[in-house]
């Protein structure tokens, strides 16, 4: 069954489908939901952590995806009729801009100078941490507590799980963990399992990032996001001060990405011993989350970023650029489960993924190197 729940004003998100339904196991680990959370009053800003950029280190081009759009459509045009294109007959149906289902003689994916091939080695630690971000779909991970998935096993072994959290009000799931043998602490967010029919419903209506004077976020992922630290931060407070030297590794899928750099950026502005060598954030295929300004800001942290995009994903190109969002980070465009390509730049550019709009398809949302986005 699917429900709907608003989140906020303009965006609505679905309520997880198709998680395991095996009947829980009694479970030591803590499981926070909207019945017994307790509200907990996070550190107070450091101000010299949420100070706005005057002079950004890369400008990004919020008109690269109005010119990819424009260039791919005239090749289209130029090489095909609308009856062979992938839908059953006329053109293309477009959301938001963007193709739901790319025609199947799209523009062939070019290869920029500007980017780099990922080692093996890279390929194996993106593969990790989008099988820890599939695990948030997990009923036995996040309502019961138990770290006994097959990816749970295959990647973190030794995964120790601290809290689970869920809230139905806020749509929003997922669980803190520590893994000894790695040395790292891992908060993962959950991200929505019906992305189609956000897709179709959502609009990106922004407010103001409120630490930092003229960054503006998408105002329902930040509503959500600021109702439900209360569900994790005291545990997470009590891992970091007992293993200082863990590093600090946040992670999500989907909307799970997005709320995963709200909280990096949040642990970063409040807890003093998180910094650039410590902290890091993954995402796969994460929509925008704010504006340019917000990205130069993430920028400026210094916080390693790494944004995954898989193929023609179509959820990393909304929030549409055109509405003046922009992505932050570095973009490790996947063209297979075993390759991706690097954009150096900490700020999107057009080298990369941006350059195969508006033709996507929300397929390649469903799978990150290898790893399916749901329980597994």
């Amino acid at each position: 069954m699917v429900s709907f729940i608003s989140i906020a004003k303009g965006v609505t998100l679905i309520m997880m489908i198709g998680v395991t339904s095996a009947a829980p196991t009694a479970s030591s680990v803590p499981h926070i939901d909207d019945s017994n959370v307790v509200p907990f009053t996070r550190p107070a800003f450091i101000s010299t952590r949420i100070v706005p950029v005057k002079n950004p280190a890369v400008l990004g081009d919020l008109s690269a995806e109005s010119k990819s759009a424009k260039k791919n459509k005239a090749w289209l045009d130029a090489h095909a009729s609308n009856s062979t294109l992938a839908r059953t007959s006329g053109s293309p149906e477009y959301y938001s801009g963007l193709t739901m289902v790319a025609p199947a003689n799209a523009p062939p994916i070019s290869t920029y100078a500007a980017t780099v091939e990922a080692t093996a080695a890279q390929i194996t630690e993106y593969r990790h941490h989008a099988a820890l971000s599939a695990s948030s779909y997990c009923e036995s991970v996040v309502t019961s507590g138990q770290w006994t998935c097959t990816d749970c096993k295959a990647y973190v072994p030794d995964g120790k799980l601290i809290v689970t959290f869920n809230s139905a009000a806020n749509q929003l799931g997922g669980y803190l963990l520590r893994s000894d043998t790695k040395k790292t602490i891992y908060l993962v967010f959950r991200g929505s399992s019906n992305t189609q029919n956000w897709i179709t419903n959502a609009q990106f209506i922004r407010g103001d990032y409120t630490p930092v004077s003229g960054a503006s976020v998408h105002s329902g992922f930040y509503k959500a996001f600021n109702a439900v630290t209360s569900y994790y931060y005291s545990q997470f407070l009590d891992q970091h001060k007992a293993y200082p030297g863990y590093k600090v590794i946040v992670t999500g899928h989907s909307l799970g990405g997005a709320q995963a750099l709200l909280a990096a950026l949040d642990l970063y502005q409040r807890v003093s011993t998180l910094h650039t060598g410590n902290l890091i954030v993954y995402s796969q295929g994460a929509p925008r989350t704010g504006n340019d300004q917000f990205a130069y800001y993430v920028d400026y942290t210094g916080i390693k970023n790494y944004r995954s995009v898989y193929n023609r994903d179509i959820v990393p190109h909304l929030a549409p650029q055109n509405l003046g969002y922009l992505h932050p980070g570095v973009e490790v465009w996947a063209k297979s489960g075993t390759t991706a390509t690097i954009c150096p730049s900490n700020i999107e550019t057009n080298d990369c993924s941006n350059s195969i709009v508006p033709f996507t398809n929300i397929n390649d949302h469903k799978t990150y190197f290898n790893v399916g986005q749901g329980c597994n």
